[in-house]
This record gives C-alpha cells, structure tokens and sequence, in this order.
C-alpha cells in the first residue's frame, strides 16, 4: 500500500532520529532480499571478473616423479615452454605436478605418499591430464612396466640427428602384457612370471642442461604418456627440454 506524504515524512524523521545500529537492523530488515540479491550479484561478478583476469589455458600436463628440479630448471620447464611456442604466460601455462613419489620399495613412512602420488598419478592419466613425466630409474621402470608410456621408436625424437644434436638417447624398457603378480602374492603360485616385450618408451635426458643442478643423481628418463590427446606438444616439449 502507498504510504501518504505525512507517513512517509514521519517515517523519515523517525529514522533519521536512530543510532547507527539501529539504521542498520532497520534496513537489513526492510530490504534483506534486495541485499541478498545484490550481494550474489556482485558475488558473481567479482569471480567472473577474477575468473577472466587468472584464468590460464594450459598448453601441457607434465609431472616430477620421484625427481624434484630446482627453481631455475623448474621454470624453465614450465613458463619458459609457454614462451617458447609463442604463448603468453598470463594467459597459457604448463601444468606441472610436483613432488609426485613412486615407489615399490616404499617404507612404512612412505607408502601413504606413494599410494596417494599413484592415486594422482593414475587419475591424471586417466582423464588425459597428463603427457610428458620427468622420471628417475625407478619411477620409470614402474610407469614402463604399467605401459603408461609411449613407444617413440617411430616419433620424431627417435631421428637420429635430434639424437646426435641433444646428446640424448632413446632409453629400453620393458612392458607388462600380463603377469601372475596377485597369485604369488596370494600364495597361489611358487614363481613370478610374466609375459613382456621390450620398448623405447623414455628418452634420457640424464645430461641435458638444464638437469646440471641434479647430477650426479641420475639417471633421469623424459617420457610421453600414451594416451596424451597432445602428442605434437609433447613432442615439441621434449625437444624444448634437451635445449632449455
């Protein structure tokens, strides 16, 4: 109902007599609902605004397992990429899982870790999010034998004159096809076997510049994840890697 002038003079006066807390309870209780409106209005506005100014499109997914690059050589491996194919780090990013640990010899201390960098690990895998992995010798041999890696015998980092000029080398190893690892640790088989075959599914990278910082810890093996939706920048990023 349309309030008179006289009312609404009156109604004036009386809330202009009020302390501040007073106007206060008075306007959150006379016009809550508009408030929640424009609260979730500016709520939404502010994340879309924060949204659009952070929001980066990632180029890549790469991961450390069980190997962990100094600053430096982290990021040169990260933004220092972005820069290289001609992105903008505001807008682009390689993203990096770090501090990833992969072990079957995990101490009781570790295999909490381990389990849960395996979670991550076969998570990321499983959602393409992840196409190149930094590795050491026994992360390697781990991924390889769960034929997780890609055989690069026919890509282009096989060429070699890339081998010659990076001072790199295609590494071997071996893939699982099947095995009877759950029977022997149930106690329904004497001896492990396992039917394997032999790839080139790593690159090492063990001398690459960029790795100085870490040696003599090495070996440390460059590999694709088989299933990347991005092959050709992971490729392009692993002949970044043998340069930066």
């Amino acid at each position: 109902m349309k309030l008179s002038e006289q009312e609404r003079a009156s109604n004036k006066a009386a809330f202009l007599a009020m302390n501040l807390p007073q106007k206060a309870e008075y306007i959150f209780a006379y016009y809550k609902l508009p408030l929640v409106l424009l609260l979730i209005v500016v709520v939404a506005f502010g994340s879309a605004v924060k949204y659009f100014l952070t929001h980066k499109e990632p180029v890549l997914y790469t991961a450390y397992v069980n190997v962990v690059p100094n600053d430096e050589a982290d990021q040169a491996l990260t933004a220092g990429f972005v820069t290289s194919v001609g992105e903008n780090p505001r807008k682009s990013e390689v993203v990096c899982y770090r501090e990833l640990y992969l072990s079957g010899k995990a101490g009781p201390d570790e295999q909490q870790y381990a389990y849960a960098s395996r979670l991550k690990v076969l998570a990321s895998i499983d959602s393409e999010q992840l196409d190149v992995v930094l590795m050491n010798q026994e992360s390697y041999d781990m991924l390889s034998a769960s034929g997780f890696l890609l055989d690069l015998s026919n890509t282009e980092v096989a060429d070699e004159a890339f081998l010659a000029a990076t001072g790199t080398s295609l590494a071997t190893n071996t893939i699982v096809i099947s095995d009877n690892k759950v029977e022997v640790e149930m106690g329904q088989a004497d001896e492990y076997d396992a039917d394997t075959y032999e790839a080139q599914n790593a690159l090492d990278v063990t001398h690459a510049p960029v790795l100085a910082a870490l040696a003599p810890e090495g070996p440390f093996y460059l590999g694709v994840i088989a299933n990347t939706p991005r092959l050709d920048v992971a490729l392009a990023y692993m002949a970044y890697f043998t340069k930066a």
